[in-house]
């Protein structure tokens, strides 16, 4: 096999780069989108960051909120037993019935038309 028409510049040529790259403008848009990324992971973490404490700051909340459910349960239970019923309208001025008077109808009709 001939070696010397590999070596040939002639053909050699037409498979190189047509276009030469700056290494200057290269490496510092590289060095650019390596900062962005860095922002961006950043960026990422502060929120990630800020979520988890948003979520156990509504799991405080929810907690709080449980335990005010559970008192206000017992508050009803209370207040809807006869006992409570009874201070609750002593409160309010109602005043305990002593005796119940009745009108006495003397037709057995209510009305009349005359």
């Amino acid at each position: 096999m001939n070696y010397a028409l590999m070596l040939n510049p002639s053909f050699v040529r037409p498979f190189a780069l047509k276009y030469k790259f700056n290494t200057k403008a290269l490496g510092t848009a590289g060095f650019a989108v390596v900062l962005a990324l860095i922002g961006f992971y950043i960026f990422q973490i502060s929120s990630v960051t800020q979520m988890s404490f948003t979520v156990v700051d509504y799991e405080k909340r929810i907690d709080q909120l449980d335990k005010e459910f559970k008192s206000l349960q017992l508050n009803f239970s209370d207040a809807s037993s006869l006992s409570g019923l009874e201070e609750a309208l002593m409160a309010r001025g109602y005043e305990k019935v002593g005796k119940i008077n009745y009108i006495q109808v003397l037709d057995t009709a209510v009305a009349a038309n005359k």
